[in-house]
């Protein structure tokens, strides 16, 4: 039985898609399989001393993979999913519009009554 080590796992709002290995890019039910089946085991480097296994876990008629290496109940494979990248967008104010600079001319700008 080959061992995999898994570097990180891609994720979307219904749970983790894929797995990253070194050597290639595994869809989760092809993971789930091959653990069921006995064919390849995979595994997460917690620490540099520690190997974690992951396992497949069912759930209401479908099949997860979990994963935990400090004791507490959460599956800590989510810890390892890709991070959305960021990036500042700059906002630009926009033209007044030809028909509001219009009015303004001819009435003038209105102020809000002061109290």
């Amino acid at each position: 039985m080959s061992e995999h080590l898994i570097e990180y796992v891609a994720r979307d709002r219904t749970g983790i898609t894929a797995v990253v290995t070194p050597t290639s890019v595994i869809d989760v039910d092809t993971v789930i399989r091959n653990i069921h089946a006995g064919h390849a085991g995979y595994y997460v480097a917690a620490d540099s001393w520690k190997r974690t296994p992951v396992r497949s876990m069912s759930f209401l008629g479908g099949a997860y993979l979990f994963a935990n290496w400090d004791g507490s109940k959460r599956n800590m494979l989510h810890d390892l999913a890709f991070r959305a990248p960021t990036r500042s967008i700059e906002i630009t104010p926009q033209p007044q519009p030809r028909f509001s600079r219009v009015l303004a001319a001819l009435f003038g700008r209105r102020r809000s009554p002061q109290r």
